[in-house]
């Protein structure tokens, strides 16, 4: 899956959004709250979010092309109901390779996006200046930016160094702000990383999340990962034992022949 986005500066977002979304309604399936909104055609899928001084655009598609299609209909209509408004729309890959100037915006990402249950509570004791170093390289990153801000990230290499295993892949490191949540930022970063991954020679991708970690867990399965292997009791936090769950995912279908 492809995914683009569009931060637009507006004083009425929420006009906006109201009116893209029931106008749109009258043609295709759409859903509305007070916030937030989606658009469903039949080759992709907008997701609207409506914040004080700004409405994001997030398109979903799987194809280039289907991905300008949606975002050109979402572009035209918005700039005929904004005739009083110098909107400006411009689009951007949601997910791009992380630099080194990524590095202080990662690091607060990583300090405010651990949550209790979603990683081992020692490794907030350390006290980190940079969020990049020989373990955590620029290359292997991906991030996830709205607007010009990084939301997200994940990682993706190697699993090991032995040449037998060059085809399995690990993912570390899927963070998303709290504010850039049910976004489909999380899904966003994850096909992105299946696609890197996918282009280095990657034919399987394995993870491990602690067993509290039910809402990642959850993700995880939803985008075709099994639970491959339970570590029972592999944890002890805060006086309580934690598993520790393997899955996985086949870039490609399996197969138990040789090749």
């Amino acid at each position: 899956m492809l995914y683009s986005t569009a931060r637009v500066v507006t004083d009425r977002p929420h006009r906006y959004l109201k009116q893209l979304v029931s106008h749109m309604g009258r043609k295709v399936p759409t859903e509305i709250d007070e916030e937030r909104g989606s658009i469903t055609f039949s080759v992709g899928s907008c997701l609207l979010v409506a914040s004080t001084a700004h409405l994001d655009l997030i398109v979903r598609a799987g194809a280039v092309d289907d991905i300008a299609a949606v975002a050109d209909t979402i572009t035209r209509h918005l700039l005929r109901f904004a005739t009083r408004d110098p909107l400006t729309v411009d689009w951007l890959p949601l997910v791009r390779p992380a630099t080194t100037e990524d590095d202080a915006a990662l690091l607060t990402l990583d300090r405010s996006a651990w949550t209790v249950g979603s990683e081992l509570p020692s490794t907030r004791a350390e006290q980190r200046t940079a969020y990049f170093n020989e373990r955590r390289r620029p290359e292997t990153h991906l991030v996830a930016a709205l607007g010009g801000q990084v939301v997200g990230t994940v990682s993706t290499h190697r699993a090991g160094p032995f040449p037998e295993g060059a085809h399995v892949f690990g993912l570390w490191n899927l963070m998303v702000a709290e504010q850039a949540r049910r976004m489909s930022i999380a899904s966003a970063l994850l096909s992105a990383a299946e696609r890197l991954a996918g282009s280095h020679g990657a034919k399987k991708i394995g993870l491990r999340v602690l067993g509290t970690n039910t809402g990642a867990i959850r993700l995880y399965e939803q985008h075709g990962y099994a639970v491959e292997g339970r570590h029972a009791d592999e944890f002890l936090i805060d006086g309580t034992y934690v598993d520790d769950i393997s899955l996985g995912k086949c870039l490609t279908p399996s197969s138990r022949r040789s090749v």
